[in-house]
């Protein structure tokens, strides 16, 4: 009873990080003659296009968003895992998007940046909520790398956007690209001009 019960606290505690999604488990038990392992293994996160609006050399910072940007104010947070549920430190992710008319700046590195883990596979950025374009739905391009594991292109994508009609779990192929378990909740805060959003969106590699 003791070990039902530390194992559901566990799953509990994941679902509220967001490493457990409710209806897409990122944890699964291992089997094999019947006789299951002690042993965990989280499923990696899904690889997404990395589109055609990529370019090299964006700047190290955690602060995409300048002070004249419009559009609402994003934090995005979360944590760097592989498969067997170790925090990977000094990983590099990168991401990029759309501005808030859902468009990309090619010519220079706004809504561009790089981040790297913290000790405990941690990362966090500061943006804004993008614009969707040309029948997508908003989302934020990732390509993360860590030494040891493969690097992984994979994007986010946020459960309150209108593209998805206020039912991610139905609509989501509206957009062939759209992965299920890449959508994630957004907490709101404020009103109106000061609104603002934040996302968690940890994200797990597999070892070279």
């Amino acid at each position: 009873m003791e070990k039902d019960q530390s194992r559901r606290s566990f799953i509990y505690l994941l679902i509220g990080g967001g490493l457990l999604a409710a209806g897409y488990p990122l944890i699964n038990a291992l089997s094999q003659s019947g006789e299951r392992k002690s042993k965990q293994t989280f499923a990696p996160t899904p690889s997404n296009s990395l589109g055609p609006f990529y370019k090299k050399g964006a700047p190290r910072t955690e602060k995409l968003k300048g002070p004249n940007d419009s559009g609402t104010p994003l934090t995005v947070s979360g944590r760097i895992v592989n498969t067997n549920g170790q925090s990977l430190a000094g990983a590099n992710v990168e991401v990029f998007h759309a501005d808030n008319s859902g468009q990309y700046d090619m010519e220079g590195f706004r809504f561009r940046g790089q981040v790297l883990s913290g000790a405990g596979g941690e990362y966090k950025f500061e943006t804004i909520v993008p614009g969707g374009y040309g029948g997508r739905p908003q989302h934020i391009h990732y390509v993360i790398s860590a030494p040891g594991h493969r690097q992984l292109v994979t994007q986010l994508y946020f459960a309150n956007d209108p593209f998805f009609g206020g039912n991610p779990d139905s609509n989501f192929s509206r957009d062939s690209l759209v992965e299920r378990d890449l959508i994630r909740p957004v907490t709101l805060a404020g009103q109106d001009k000061s609104q603002t959003s934040a996302v968690v969106f940890d994200i797990c590699l597999v070892k070279s």
